[in-house]
């Protein structure tokens, strides 16, 4: 090692530990004497200390590194992140059957409805194992503690809020699109099989779902339990996601959601099958025969008729149910309580 090489690496070091100490020192007292040496010693100094010192300013200049939050990633980005997250190796047991048990023939139409709109607008060009999914989850909800226990009221639950709806096509304005005519009867007869005990086993318990181009903020939280056509499913962490969770059993009152006018316009009412009229009798070819009465029949049939007055009537018309208070059965309505419009909430 040459003399000035030497004593570049004592400088070099020197100045190293002067800024690990968080001193600088810039032009020291020369050696007695006024020594050439020393002021050159000071001059390399010097230079190594502000190069140095330039390159540690450079370093902290640096941008942080930028961070992307998952509701921001692009589609392509959404799908590369979900395909990246690998599904849950933790068992996945099957939900049990689910029956419904409707009180009347209005709650079991409306029933339907409700899951079949969910089915339509959710997964209207999805397979039918997709259609099947989803109407599993509407029913997996329905027998959680987090839920409502209808099934109208799990698909339009929060529908009223803008931000608070639980499935995207009760508060986009999808309702306002009319269904296919195969597509909705497709729908309903996946929903009705649903309602009927069939169950969809590849999403176990499953209560969320996103598309696969979207990455919501809150699905890192979740078990993965599958991924079908276009959708991701997850189920609860912890006791939450598993079978004893979804003991909640069915409260019926359907017409209880605030979108049931969307669907009596999207499903066209409940039909009625009306059979056909007897065929008319052929005309007699002869006359038909005159049933003479005896006399005293005919001498009571003409007395005179008892008159009822307005009063009575009257009285009479007071104890008749009018026919909006009546149910489909023809039984008098059950009312129960008062019910009080809130000012905050819409209708």
């Amino acid at each position: 090692m040459s003399h000035k090489t030497a004593s570049g690496a004592v400088a070099l070091q020197l100045a190293g530990v002067w800024l690990a100490s968080g001193l600088l020192v810039v032009g020291a007292a020369p050696a007695p004497g006024g020594a050439p040496a020393a002021r050159s010693v000071d001059k390399a100094m010097v230079a190594l200390t502000a190069n140095h010192q330039a390159e540690v300013v450079k370093a902290v200049a640096v941008d942080p590194p930028t961070v992307l939050r998952l509701q921001d990633l692009t589609p392509d980005q959404a799908r590369v992140w979900n395909a990246s997250n690998p599904v849950s190796k933790a068992p996945n047991p099957a939900a049990k059957p689910f029956h419904l048990d409707a009180v009347g023939m209005l709650d079991e139409a409306r029933a339907v409805d409700c899951l079949a709109a969910a089915v339509y607008y959710e997964a209207g060009y999805e397979s039918l194992d997709g259609q099947r999914a989803v109407a599993q989850v509407v029913l997996n909800r329905l027998r959680h503690p987090a839920y409502p226990k209808t099934v109208c009221g799990v698909v339009f639950q929060g529908s009223e809020r803008m931000t608070g709806c639980q499935f995207t096509f009760t508060c986009d304005g999808s309702l306002k699109r009319e269904p296919t005519e195969a597509g909705w009867e497709r729908s309903r007869q996946v929903a009705e099989a649903a309602l009927d005990g069939y169950v969809m086993k590849k999403v176990g318990n499953a209560t969320h779902y996103h598309a696969v181009y979207v990455a919501p903020y809150w699905s890192p939280n979740l078990v993965k339990v599958a991924t079908i056509g276009a959708h991701v499913f997850y189920r609860w962490t912890g006791g939450w996601g598993l079978p004893p969770a979804f003991s909640g059993s069915y409260a019926g009152n359907e017409a209880d959601s605030v979108k049931i006018a969307a669907l009596d316009r999207i499903s066209g009412g409940a039909t009625v099958e009306i059979a056909d009229p007897a065929p008319a009798r052929p005309m007699a070819a002869e006359p038909p025969k005159v049933d003479v009465q005896p006399a005293a029949t005919v001498a009571a049939a003409s007395k005179p008729i008892e008159m009822v007055s307005a009063a009575d009537v009257a009285k009479d018309a007071a104890d008749i149910v009018p026919a909006e208070d009546l149910d489909w059965t023809g039984q008098p309505k059950d009312r129960g309580p008062a019910r009080i419009a809130m000012p905050s909430m819409s209708f």
